[in-house]
């Protein structure tokens, strides 16, 4: 395969998935680029750019620029398009076939991109969040099970309006099943009045 940036043979490169299978790249030696077949780059493990981009250290870990207005794609010569997407990372360049949705890497973009889906990774764990509703939730249970109803649904109240991320707050399945707990006690509560 052709590199799309300096029009020579590429040489193939190996990187583990996520389940540990071997997914074969082409990378470029003069310019650093990396050539993904379809899906290839989301199945790539994490920290497996830093084994391949480290042909050349010095010159493969500074992303370059990608010197040709026209791309074309080494499977089947259709033109790369630049692609952008809101839940990727802007300052990520790379160009996708939109034949055979390969994907071209311009040199140091494979180690952002995977350092990119580590930070994000790393942002969505909330363990202090979630131990905290946990333990407001079990206050909730046993407020009514104590017989303090109206404070209950009181507290429930204000509980039930306190805004929640969704995107970036999980709910542990304990947390789940208490509020489904608290609900049903809220409903037989109210329709016993």
């Amino acid at each position: 395969m052709l590199c799309p940036n300096d029009n020579i043979e590429m040489r193939p490169v190996i990187v583990m998935s996520h389940y540990d299978h071997p997914i074969y790249l082409e990378q470029c030696e003069k310019c650093g680029g990396i050539w993904f077949d379809q899906s290839e780059l989301y199945s790539a493990r994490q920290g497996e750019a830093e084994k391949i981009e480290a042909l050349s250290a010095d010159l493969l870990r500074n992303p370059s620029i990608i010197e040709n207005d026209i791309l074309s794609c080494p499977r089947d010569k259709s033109v790369l398009q630049r692609f952008s997407d809101r839940y990727f990372p802007r300052d990520v360049i790379l160009a996708r076939c939109p034949s055979c949705h390969g994907i071209w890497l311009n040199r140091g973009m494979f180690s952002k991109y995977q350092r990119y889906r580590r930070d994000l990774q790393q942002r969505k764990e909330h363990p202090v969040t979630d131990r905290q509703m946990d333990e407001r939730i079990r206050q909730l249970i046993a407020a009514h099970q104590s017989g303090q109803s109206t404070e209950t649904l009181k507290r429930l109240g204000k509980f039930l309006s306190t805004p929640v991320d969704g995107d970036t707050y999980q709910i542990s399945p304990s947390a789940v099943n208490a509020v489904s707990i608290v609900l049903n006690s809220v409903i037989a509560i109210l329709r016993s009045l």
